[in-house]
């Protein structure tokens, strides 16, 4: 093993003692979970924290005086920065076991009639990305 090789286990061995890899999810529980997640929202979220600022006495109307509030800004503000960085800087790993996707075709219609085939994976499947 060369220098370089070394080197490479040494950085990737310190990367997984600081921050091992999350558990397997099955890939169907990952399938149906996509459907029901409408992603990141800033409006949402900012929407959210401001009905909730009266739960712990920040009123969120108009000042006594008549100015505007300027909580409601900084909420705003706050948000859209932390989601921003969020879907720009997060990193999502996900992988996928050997045979943990079974995937079945049918109804294909050929000359000849209908097809149905199947599928597993062989070989374990990493995927890298980006959140959002």
């Amino acid at each position: 093993m060369g220098w370089i090789e070394q080197i490479a286990n040494g950085i990737n061995k310190t990367f997984n003692a600081i921050r091992p890899a999350f558990p397997v999810i099955p890939a169907i529980l990952l399938v149906c979970e996509a459907k029901h997640r409408p992603g990141l929202s800033a409006i949402a979220l900012t929407s959210a924290i401001i009905q909730r600022l009266p739960e712990v006495g920040i009123e969120t109307g108009v000042n006594c005086d008549g100015s505007p509030n300027k909580i409601n800004g900084f909420v705003r503000v706050m948000v859209e920065e932390i989601v921003k960085h969020i879907k720009n800087y997060g990193y999502v790993r996900v992988s996928t076991a050997p045979g943990e996707m079974n995937l079945q075709v049918t109804g294909v219609v050929t000359p000849t009639g209908e097809v149905v085939g199947t599928a597993i994976n062989m070989q374990p499947i990493v995927t890298d990305g980006i959140s959002g």
